[in-house]
């Protein structure tokens, strides 16, 4: 591996800077999943204004690796507020023409210094990993870190087919009677507010999480809203559908769609009350925000979701409703 003279710059989302930064993610993007399409710069800039705005749950910081004038990589660190104080979450990206030449080596060092100047001593960051060997691994690899979490990547390609999801339905709403599915897009409805931010909290407990570093996260109902509107921000609609019973809701799935992209939409969380379980819940709400997609946002063609195989009863619920594999999600730590 040869290097090349790097210049490291701390930028925020309104620099004239940014634009070159987003479009480092869209090359990587693109070269590593040339058929999905990458996350818009509207998408990037809102959540970089989120991290460096105050009062929010979350702080951070950007940096772009600078050859010859032009942006050849992208940093972005994401610190937890409220919630696991010793945590960073690192994100590098470089740009395909300009790979091998050290400079993912040198954001990611200034990544750690930056996290470790704001007291972070556990670090982590994800490997979309759509086939073997994959850069992001060897590179992860080879800096010491390690794979704390595997998760499979699982595709449905839309329209899902209708005896499938039919029968899934069925079998689902017999083993649930007695809970009512609500559908709501982009805004939880604020009776049910407390309730989902305790089904945030548990995801942070009773989702499968591997190894890594992480505590649970405190969520309360001024979170939701943040994370509804960053949401909004970034152009993306959120359908969602819950079960309730006894009035409050017992379970959710979210499923978020980028309007200026809509070919694919990204299957948000996914939980069921521990108290609640065995009654097909899971299979139930997602069924019912799969309808709502598939009928005002045709377009969209493809689902993602990302599952632990460990998870077997979600696994079980994809599998039965046609998600296939397509590649793998790591996620990475290391502790300083």
């Amino acid at each position: 591996m040869t290097t090349t003279t790097t210049d490291l710059v701390a930028l925020g989302p309104d620099d004239d800077l940014f634009t070159g930064w987003c479009e480092v993610w869209t090359a990587a993007s693109l070269a590593d999943r040339p058929d999905d399409p990458p996350r818009s710069g509207t998408e990037h800039v809102a959540l970089g204004r989120q991290l460096v705005a105050p009062g929010g749950s979350r702080d951070g910081a950007h940096r772009a690796a600078m050859v010859d004038g032009a942006v050849a990589g992208a940093l972005r660190v994401i610190l937890p507020v409220r919630d696991n104080p010793t945590v960073a979450v690192l994100d590098v990206a470089v740009h395909p023409a300009h790979r091998r030449l050290g400079i993912g080596s040198a954001l990611l060092a200034d990544g750690v210094r930056l996290a470790a100047a704001r007291g972070r001593t556990e670090l982590i960051a994800e490997v979309d990993e759509p086939g073997p060997d994959t850069a992001g691994r060897a590179f992860a690899l080879h800096h010491g870190w390690t794979c704390d979490l595997l998760e499979t990547h699982r595709d449905l390609v839309l329209p899902a087919d209708e005896e499938r999801l039919s029968a899934v339905e069925t079998e689902a709403v017999r083993a649930g009677a007695g809970y009512e599915i609500v559908t709501w897009r982009d805004r939880t409805p604020d009776g049910l507010l407390d309730d989902r931010a305790l089904l945030e909290r548990r995801m942070t407990t009773d989702a499968p999480h591997g190894d890594l570093p992480v505590e649970e996260e405190h969520w309360d109902g001024e979170r939701i809203r943040e994370y509804e509107a960053s949401h909004v921000a970034r152009g993306r609609t959120v359908l969602s559908a819950g079960a309730v019973r006894g009035g409050r809701l017992v379970a959710f799935t979210d499923l978020q769609i980028p309007l200026a992209a809509p070919q694919r939409a990204h299957q948000g969380g996914t939980l069921v009350l521990r108290e609640h379980r065995g009654h097909r819940l899971g299979a139930r709400v997602k069924v019912a925000v799969l309808r709502e997609l598939q009928g005002s946002f045709p377009e969209v063609r493809r689902i993602s979701t990302y599952n632990s195989e460990g998870n077997l009863p979600m696994v079980a619920v994809n599998e039965d409703l046609g998600f296939r594999p397509a590649g793998f999600l790591s996620s990475w730590s290391v502790r300083l």
